[in-house]
């Protein structure tokens, strides 16, 4: 689990979360995941989603209500997710064809809560008129809604009344978020580490999402996951993903033990 300012990002796969080591999952080439989000906090969140430095929710932004969790499963498309996300090895072909980015294999999330709104400020002042004849009085109310005054009496004076209100709280935010992808120059001699990986589109899907609302935001947080095809130490290519129960093996000694040690219980080596 990564947390961070109430937020928490995890990756799935298969149904189950996989474990994070030193902010890297493991995963077999070829497999199919998900990316969980879960808002631990009491206001709205605002979250936008690249993968190896592209923005998956084509140029919008998720909004997730207070304490909601939501799986996301693969690449927009409008408003609907087409593909499910699916992590393949690097090949120098690749390689060759698509070329190097320094945030290859990154999740990158950022996320920003809504802030919260001030009360409205009423003002009522009552002000007395002398009666003269037939013309009965009426208290007359003066109202305040941000930066705009306007007055509502019992007779037929106009009613105006102007509000404050981000535009972002009547409509979706869609912005287009920073190409992230820098172009690193290819030589020859640069082969992709054997554990690196790349997300491209997988399985069809057909997930439709809706317009929502949300206002102004807070300052945004960002969480960085990467994934990984080999696991560090012995070396060995990832064949099942690594979840949170996953037993860890030992490489000195052999011995399984929980994901949750970081030493082996029998020699003391420092387990990945």
């Amino acid at each position: 689990m990564t947390y961070k300012d109430q937020f928490v990002v995890e990756v799935k796969a298969d149904g189950q979360i996989l474990r994070v080591r030193d902010g890297s999952v493991y995963l077999p080439f070829g497999c199919e995941y998900s990316i969980l989000l879960k808002n631990l906090n009491s206001k709205k969140a605002s979250v936008k989603v690249s993968i190896d430095g592209t923005d998956v929710l084509d140029g919008y932004s998720l909004i997730l209500g207070p304490l909601v969790t939501h799986e996301l499963k693969g690449f927009f498309n409008g408003m609907t997710v087409r593909n499910r996300f699916r992590f393949i090895q690097k090949t120098k072909e690749i390689q060759e064809h698509r070329g190097d980015r320094v945030d290859d294999g990154l999740i990158r999330v950022e996320f920003a809560f809504e802030k919260p709104r001030p009360e409205p400020e009423i003002k009522k002042i009552i002000e007395e008129h002398h009666v003269y004849h037939h013309n009965y009085w009426w208290p007359r109310y003066d109202v305040y809604r941000g930066s705009g005054w306007g007055y509502c009496s019992n007779n037929n004076d106009t009613v105006n009344y102007s509000s404050t209100i981000d535009s972002q709280s009547n409509k979706m935010s869609r912005t287009v978020s920073e190409n992230l992808g820098i172009q690193a120059s290819f030589t020859a001699q640069n082969a992709p580490n054997v554990d690196e990986g790349i997300t491209v589109k997988g399985n069809e899907i057909s997930e439709h999402y809706m317009y929502g609302a949300i206002g102004e935001l807070e300052e945004s947080s960002v969480i960085v996951i990467s994934l990984k095809g080999m696991q560090k130490g012995p070396g060995v290519v990832v064949q099942e993903p690594v979840t949170v129960k996953t037993k860890l093996t030992c490489p000195s000694c052999g011995k399984k033990s929980k994901s949750s040690f970081k030493f082996c219980p029998n020699c003391g080596t420092y387990l990945e």
